[in-house]
């Protein structure tokens, strides 16, 4: 009985390796292979657009919602930010290097009414 309890017990040793081996193998190509990378992200902060540049990027536009350009950057250096004024209740729209992302600025909050 106990050769067959230890028979047993290193069974499911080596299962639990050989699961621990898939999942490191797994990890690790989920890293390599990876989305496409986002050259920068875009928020609304009280009526300001801050762009954030991951890569350096140049050409950047921040327009309105009709197309009409509210700020140009000539440059942005990986690792930094820039704010542009766009007002409460807008929509802006973020440009650079083929890449866009919409901002949505909320209004002022609604009173509340009884």
């Amino acid at each position: 009985m106990d050769l067959l309890r230890v028979g047993v017990a290193l069974v499911g040793v080596a299962l639990l390796i050989i699961a621990l081996v898939a999942l490191a193998f797994y990890l690790d190509v989920r890293g390599r292979v990876g989305g496409p990378q986002v050259p920068f992200s875009a928020f609304c902060y009280e009526g300001y657009v801050v762009v954030s540049a991951y890569v350096d990027l140049r050409n950047v536009t921040v327009a309105d919602g009709s197309g009409r350009v509210l700020c140009a950057f000539d440059f942005l250096r990986a690792g930094s930010e820039r704010v542009c004024r766009v007002g409460n209740g807008t929509v802006a729209v973020v440009e650079a290097g083929g890449y866009s992302r919409v901002v949505v600025c909320p209004g002022p909050p609604r009173p509340v009414r009884d």
